[in-house]
């Protein structure tokens, strides 16, 4: 038998804080670097290369006020079991497979702490375990969130969990159901995407990223002759093909000689079984193998070099160096496929540990029996089988809500009755008990025809993009300054700023409101008004002067226009309490150094300065190091470097 739980466990973990009420009002090269390819690869590999990507993260809000103090707290977890292994998912965490053992074997990294850091598109992201990533590239817009929870018993004592959302970008549901058969020795993760008739054709994208611990000896085998690797370079990614293993000296099956980070993404042949393993030391490791709908295989490496390592110890405080090996839809992490109206995806991965003694073998070779010892375990013709059979029950199987999402599925279910449209889902159920005040002015809009003004200092709870509520709020006839405010919003969303200007002026001409001005603000930016843009904070920042978040945005703007002087006198007016921030203090120390106050930026910069929410990929306290001291002492950036190496604590260089 197995069986199934929704328990309560403790952890480090922690406060994530709320959300950053500020809509995001960027661009599309800050969500998707550039990508770029040489003549080694073909019209089929980049054909979806720069298909799907996104300008906003909207309807979502940012969340990146979280903090770098861990205190122990009780949350729940799912825990799956039977004789062999035992799994635990977090409802919380987007349904996170947090550990998997076999016969009490950690297979997975299990990290001890939960720290988010902001290496997402919605800046909040936690390294550990298996994360599923859906709709778009750049982590899952879920992956900090809860999900909806049912626990599932089949009458053959297989026991199992759904876990289910409706992503609001692309208009889709995506269901995970994990289950374990009597003394089966793989856990299954089924995985359904759906489509609702009437939503039409969206890009779509799928990734399940498997953290395994890395430590000498740690040997990554997937059944392929050549891989396509992304190297990030200058801002963009650059996509090569090449064969396996040895790459610029370094063989790419052993992660402790990459000395730098790279995405190595397995061109896996059409008739190879799909699979991915990364062996330790004693020939035992986590394999993860799939039916054939899922042919992407990656290895992710942070490198040797301090940065990566500092990245590491970031999310896990140090505890133990980990790679992610990673399974998708597609060849690569740049593709997006198209999805059509009203179509259902669906696959079964399988997780386990694989026994297989590779050492000193040529790659073919340790292909070769890598394929043999997991076929000797199950066939894929056993393992499609399974797909047909068992997981066709588990996915005709209703069960008991533990847990609740959001409320969004709901309110799309409301819409897509009153419009005469099938529920988003024929199996996950989205209950009205899980609206609460997010969904409220929206369901106003929907029933009423109207959309509710709020005091003009309250930030609002929450945002639409689809186009279908955008032409709602157009047909609304007495339109607030609430209402004028979230459809310009909506109208910058859909990339049609000069209308979005326009709605958003005429808001504030009926109500002032800080959220209009930061939008005018953040639309000036764009468009390389300086002038404009301060303007509109200044007119923010005077009904809301305390707001932290608009403080910072204006701070860095200042920064970012070079004006130095003006950005050090208007800290000093800022509270106590934001002037030790790390982000406020990261601004002052740059404005000191290029205002000459070298030994006061030294001060700050050797604290040493921590910014909790530091972007992946960010330079910015390795750059203000080396400008530091080529300006107080007169030196180039060479000079710099070798006469004041970084601390390795401000470290966090990932590509040199």
């Amino acid at each position: 038998m197995s069986q199934v739980q929704f328990t309560r466990q403790p952890f480090m973990m922690a406060d994530f804080g709320k959300v950053n009420p500020l809509p995001d009002f960027q661009n599309v090269s800050y969500v998707h670097s550039t990508v770029v390819w040489d003549d080694t690869l073909n019209e089929e590999d980049v054909r979806y290369m720069r298909y799907g990507r996104v300008g906003t993260i909207l309807p979502y809000l940012s969340q990146d006020q979280y903090t770098r103090e861990k205190k122990p707290v009780e949350k729940d977890v799912v825990v799956i079991e039977n004789e062999h292994i035992r799994a635990e998912m977090l409802p919380w965490m987007g349904g996170r497979l947090w550990s998997l053992k076999y016969e009490g074997r950690e297979l997975l990294n299990h990290n001890p702490v939960v720290q988010p850091c902001n290496l997402a598109l919605r800046n909040a992201w936690c390294s550990g375990g298996v994360e599923w990533n859906v709709s778009i590239r750049g982590h899952n817009m879920l992956t900090c969130e809860n999900m909806f929870t049912e626990l599932i018993n089949l009458p053959d004592g297989t026991s199992g969990v759904r876990l289910y959302e409706y992503e609001r970008i692309r208009g889709i549901v995506y269901r995970l159901e994990a289950y374990l058969p009597p003394e089966s020795h793989f856990l299954y993760v089924q995985v359904h995407i759906e489509n609702p008739k009437g939503n039409g054709e969206v890009p779509m994208y799928w990734w399940s990223n498997i953290a395994v611990p890395q430590r000498d000896g740690t040997r990554v085998i997937a059944p392929a002759e050549t891989a396509i690797l992304s190297l990030y370079d200058a801002g963009q990614y650059r996509m090569l093909r090449r064969p396996l293993p040895v790459f610029e000296g370094m063989d790419l099956s052993k992660p402790c000689e990459i000395t730098r980070s790279v995405d190595v993404f397995y061109d896996l042949p059409k008739e190879e079984r799909p699979f991915v393993t990364a062996l330790q030391s004693d020939h035992k490791g986590l394999v993860q193998m799939s039916t054939h709908q899922m042919r992407g295989r990656k290895l992710f490496v942070w490198g040797v070099g301090e940065g990566g390592k500092n990245w590491q110890r970031w999310l896990s405080d140090g505890v133990e160096s980990y790679i992610e090996i990673q399974s998708g839809i597609a060849k690569t992490q740049q593709d997006h496929l198209p999805m059509p109206d009203g179509d259902v995806w669906n696959w079964l991965e399988a997780y386990g540990q694989l026994t297989c003694n590779v050492d000193g073998m040529e790659y073919a070779d340790a292909v070769n029996a890598c394929r043999s010892a997991l076929d000797d375990m199950i066939a894929q013709k056993d393992l499609e089988a399974e797909h047909q059979a068992r997981a066709r029950a588990i996915a005709q199987a209703q069960g008991e809500i533990v847990s609740m999402g959001a409320g969004w599925g709901a309110l799309e279910n409301m819409r897509r009755e009153k419009n005469g449209l099938q529920p988003v889902s024929s199996v996950c159920r989205f209950p009205e008990s899980s609206i609460d005040q997010q969904q409220a002015p929206w369901i106003e809009l929907l029933n009423s025809q109207s959309f509710p003004a709020i005091d003009p200092l309250c930030a609002p709870e929450s945002y639409m993009i689809a186009d279908c509520w955008r032409n709602m709020l157009v047909d609304v006839e007495d339109k607030s300054a609430n209402a004028l405010y979230h459809l310009g919003v909506m109208q910058h969303a859909a990339k049609d700023p000069e209308t979005a200007k326009k709605t958003l002026e005429e808001s504030i001409r009926l109500a002032p409101t800080p959220w209009a001005w930061r939008a005018l603000a953040r639309m000036a930016v764009i468009a390389g008004s300086t002038d404009e843009c301060l303007n509109a904070y200044h007119e923010a920042l005077k009904l809301l002067p305390g707001d932290r978040n608009l403080c910072l945005e204006y701070a860095q703007t200042l920064l970012n226009a070079g004006l130095h002087a003006e950005l050090y006198d208007y800290l000093q007016t800022l509270p106590a309490d934001y002037q030790e921030q790390p982000r406020f203090l990261y601004l002052k120390a740059a404005a000191d150094v290029t205002l000459g106050r070298y030994d006061e930026a030294e001060a700050i910069m050797l604290r040493p300065l921590f910014i909790p929410d530091m972007r992946e990929g960010e330079l910015s306290l390795c750059d203000l190091w080396f400008t530091l001291y080529m300006k107080k002492h007169n030196i180039s950036r060479e000079g710099a470097e070798k006469r004041f190496p970084l601390p390795h604590e401000l470290d966090f260089r990932m590509h040199e």
